[in-house]
This record gives C-alpha cells, sequence and structure tokens, in this order.
C-alpha cells in the first residue's frame, strides 16, 4: 500500500467498529425480557381491575322497578328473580382477583425498579397509577365487604 491511503486492515478495523457501534445502539433501543415481563404485568393488572369492576356489577343487588332479563338471567334460570342481597361468590371472586392484580402491580414495580440500569430507563406511571388505583379499591372493597369475606 502507499503512504497516502489506509491498509487493508485499518479500513476493516474501522469498518468492526461502525458495525459493533451500530449493534450497541440498536441492543440500547431493543427492550429486554425484564421490560417486556413488567409490561405484560401491568396489562394485566389493568385488565384485572376491570374485570374486577364487572363482576363487582354482576354480584350487586338487582335495582329499579323494571326486571329486565340479560341473555345470562334468561338461559341460566335466574329469569325473573330479583336479587336482593349481594352474590356472596361474586364477591370473594372480586377479593381474589384483587389480589392478583395487586401482585401483579407489585412484580411489575419491582421489575420496573430493577431494570434502571440505562440513563433512559425510568419508573412508569402506568404502573404507579394502575397501582394506587388497585390499592384505592382494594381498600374500599374490604371496608364495604369484609363481612361476606370473613
Amino acid at each position: 500500500m502507499d503512504d497516502e491511503g489506509l491498509s487493508y486492515d485499518q479500513i476493516m478495523d474501522l469498518i468492526n467498529k461502525r458495525d459493533e457501534e451500530e449493534n450497541k445502539d440498536r441492543r440500547k433501543k431493543k427492550s429486554d425480557l425484564v421490560i417486556r415481563m413488567s409490561n405484560i404485568l401491568n396489562l394485566g393488572a389493568w385488565a384485572i381491575m376491570l374485570a374486577v369492576w364487572a363482576v363487582i356489577d354482576r354480584a350487586a343487588p338487582q335495582k329499579g322497578m323494571m326486571m329486565i332479563n340479560t341473555f345470562f338471567d334468561v338461559h341460566f334460570g335466574v329469569a325473573g328473580q330479583g336479587r336482593t342481597g349481594w352474590d356472596r361468590s361474586l364477591i370473594y371472586t372480586a377479593y381474589l382477583m384483587m389480589l392478583f392484580s395487586l401482585g401483579s402491580c407489585l412484580i411489575a414495580f419491582v421489575l420496573n425498579l430493577m431494570r434502571r440500569k440505562r440513563k433512559n430507563d425510568k419508573l412508569r406511571i402506568s404502573i404507579i397509577f394502575i397501582s394506587v388505583i388497585t390499592i384505592v379499591v382494594f381498600v374500599i372493597f374490604l371496608l364495604n365487604f369484609w363481612r361476606y369475606l370473613f
């Protein structure tokens, strides 16, 4: 080779160095298993809390002067019967679901705290928000339904 240019080895070293830097950048942008698990648990906690709302609504006494029979009521034999009290089995189901939601929130929060190695990693607001909602709903639920549970 002549003195004016780079040698073949120098060129290859520069290309390899550039490829390594691109791979590092690509790895930094890609979420890892801990972040994905945290996201899945966070979504699970939201889904469970929506299901808890539906179960509590279903467990509530039937109100109103006019009875509206749903598809479920007609086909499972409770049509025309107005329930005046809370359904204990559904209350217990909602309680168990809230415990799962609390566990999911706690695990997602711990995973998110563990995975704060990079400077662009941050504590996810959604995890904090669903955790607060779950705790508040759980406390209100226990205050209202402790006699059905224990």
